[in-house]
């Protein structure tokens, strides 16, 4: 468990710096983070191996973005994704992302 923390938190510092631009790949990006969130909550929390794949999943999502240099895109698909979390299942959002209410 303790590598997912360290994994989706090294994902939240590289978002700290996008900027605010809007992307054609918004919408996408948005549905993608949300769908990647909802897999991360489908898993038995038991399993740290699932859950560690859900988050890696997530990440491989979220880089097609950055791949593409489409830094909105990438902050569109952290918010929906932490903002599906954070309305699914509060309790995981916040051992994820501890310093945030």
């Amino acid at each position: 468990m303790r590598h997912l923390l360290y994994i989706v938190a090294l994902m939240a510092v590289m978002m700290v710096g996008c900027a605010k631009e809007k992307s054609p790949l918004d919408a996408e990006a948005r549905d993608s983070g949300m769908r990647a969130a909802a897999a991360l909550v489908a898993v038995d929390r038991t399993d740290t191996m699932s859950m560690q794949r859900a988050v890696m999943d997530a990440k491989a999502k979220q880089s097609t973005y950055a791949l593409k240099r489409d830094s909105a895109a990438v902050r569109a698909f952290d918010e929906a994704f932490r903002s599906y979390l954070k309305e699914k299942d509060r309790q995981l959002y916040q051992s994820i992302f501890p310093g945030e209410k």
